[in-house]
């Protein structure tokens, strides 16, 4: 069952963001299979206070979605996330899926 990635966050230095996390993340996105759904900090609060960027990714399922957060190798790159955002609120979700 699709799992989702569902990150808020706010980016405090969008250059190295910009120019060192996204070209970093990249590979491990395609290695795990994940569809970049949304991405930006042009989303409009609705409720609340949000931070300034929204992140949502399709994965195959929860397993692959763990897989891409835990991956060894991509956690140097996921050090340059933390570095440069705050605020940031991430969940993983699997797919709802009516009964019956």
């Amino acid at each position: 069952m699709p799992a989702y990635l569902i990150l808020m966050q706010e980016i405090d230095d969008m250059d190295r963001y910009r120019n060192e996390y996204l070209p970093g993340v990249g590979p491990f996105l395609q290695k795990y299979g994940a569809e970049l759904l949304v991405a930006g900090s042009d989303a409009e609060p609705a409720e609340g206070e949000p931070p300034n960027s929204t992140v949502v990714i399709r994965f195959a399922d929860a397993e692959a979605a763990w897989g891409f957060l835990n991956d060894p190798d991509y956690q140097p790159v996921k050090e340059i996330r933390l570095s440069t955002t705050s605020r940031g609120q991430m969940v993983v979700a699997t797919e709802f899926a009516p009964a019956g």
